[in-house]
């Protein structure tokens, strides 16, 4: 699973609804071309340049599961040539605008953002919507050997390589809890046909939104689009299953380390769900920065970990919750027993003096800071349209956060992280001490079992 960020609180706390042409709030414009791709702009003329990025509904648990890792070897191939700009060209166009052309492939989305000056934006766009609408596909063999490293790279990365083997245990024989790159097998046997199956099915003007924001007008954003993106058809919007989380259970990779690295997560709530706002901040208390009780208590006051933290990721209909550390084998009981120690004091109610008006006030702050850079505001406007949530002002998002209640963080704990419903998965070279550990986890404590 993803996982979200203060920018990714704010986008998935956001949603558009489809407009012609409609001022969705100060600053903010919306317009559904005829084609059916929708365009999105929020004008800021205090700044240099501007923000664009283009994101597709499509991810990983969009693909079966002979070509799983298709949608990210996509990704990679855009930028490979398109109809009108070779790879060299996309390259030297993107270092003559003294800007990074980026792009990444999460269980939903597919997304690629660029931040230009102002004269660059014509020859930003026209480059991105050839690549989003014709792609060549030039030179598979190349770039699938490139995935190929990444996922190599990726499996000498125990703490990463943790969630995904979480993953499949949370979600068994899911797309959601297939890795999103995909298999060794899988990716060697994509061919062109496959590949370009998948992109004709997907990438079609219904799934794609443009974004931007920054020094641009709406009006001239719409022609650069529609000239830019002039290969994308109407299509339909895919259907999608519904994840089903499996309660419990563990999941063991033997593996010669120095740490045992540990992920555990259960089922979450969806981006839409109402209390998204109260989620964030029992994220925050519970593991999201220097002074929460995981960090606090298992590195600061015990010195057992290196790295601790929580984490939330939404999907359209589901999500995750978790936390995740790495320690030494001695180390790894009393670790997580005082991670569930600190889960079930939450789940009491037993909360410290101003602990959540904290966790409030931290995340209203990252919002209005995120919210200076050209390219959070696009990458909210973005978001919230590709997943179809309502956009709200960071005053509205503000004043949901205020109103989080203890009680309303307390209920959460209690229906989410209750430990004998989590799934837990672990990394390390003793399976014996992980599992003594995950038995000391498990083990009632403050109410919750």
């Amino acid at each position: 699973m993803t996982v979200v960020g203060i920018a990714e609180i704010v986008a998935d706390a956001a949603v558009a609804g489809r407009s012609n042409g409609t001022t969705m709030r100060p600053g903010v414009e919306v317009t559904e071309l005829a084609s059916g791709l929708r365009v999105a702009s929020e004008f800021r003329p205090d700044v240099h340049g501007v923000a664009f990025g283009t994101w597709i509904r499509v991810g990983s648990r969009d693909e079966a599961e002979p070509v799983a890792g298709v949608s990210h070897l996509i990704e990679h191939l855009l930028f490979r040539g398109t109809e009108r700009h070779d790879a060299l060209s996309i390259a030297e166009s993107f270092d003559r605008f003294g800007a990074e052309l980026q792009a990444s492939t999460s269980r939903e989305e597919t997304d690629i953002y660029a931040r230009v000056l102002g004269e660059h934006l014509p020859a930003a766009i026209d480059i991105v919507g050839s690549m989003v609408a014709k792609p060549e596909f030039n030179d598979i063999e190349p770039e699938r050997e490139v995935v190929l490293e990444e996922l190599a790279l990726y499996e000498d990365t125990p703490d990463d390589l943790v969630h995904d083997l979480l993953a499949s245990q949370l979600f068994p024989g899911q797309a959601v809890g297939r890795p999103i790159a995909g298999f060794v097998r899988t990716v060697d046997g994509l061919d062109e046909g496959a590949i370009r199956e998948h992109h004709t099915a997907h990438y079609n003007a219904n799934q794609v939104v443009v974004a931007a924001a920054g020094a641009i007008d709406h009006a001239e954003l719409l022609a650069l689009v529609e000239q830019s993106f002039d290969g994308l058809q109407a299509g339909i919007v895919t259907e999608r299953t519904d994840a089903v989380a499996s309660a419990g259970g563990e999941n063991f990779l033997e593996r010669d380390t120095e740490q045992t690295h540990i992920a555990i997560g259960g089922v979450g709530i969806g981006r839409q769900d109402e209390r998204r706002f109260a989620m964030a901040v029992l994220d925050q208390i519970l593991g999201g920065g220097a002074s929460s009780r995981l960090w606090q208590q298992i590195r600061e006051q015990r010195g057992l970990v290196y790295s601790v933290y929580s984490y939330v990721s939404y999907l359209e209909e589901t999500g995750q919750i978790g936390l995740a550390l790495g320690t030494r084998t001695e180390n790894l009981g009393e670790a997580l027993e005082v991670a569930s120690a600190e889960i079930g004091a939450l789940a009491a109610g037993d909360f410290r003096s101003g602990e959540v008006t904290r966790a409030r006030e931290n995340l209203k702050a990252r919002l209005l800071l995120n919210m200076d850079s050209t390219a959070a505001r696009m990458s909210r406007l973005g978001r919230s349209l590709v997943s179809n949530v309502p956009l709200m002002t960071d005053a509205e998002v503000a004043r949901r956060i205020d109103e989080v209640s203890e009680s309303d963080v307390q209920a959460l704990v209690a229906e989410l992280y209750a430990p004998a419903g989590l799934s837990v998965a672990g990394i390390g070279p003793d399976q014996d001490a992980f599992a003594a550990a995950v038995e000391i986890f498990r083990q009632p404590v403050g109410g919750v079992a």
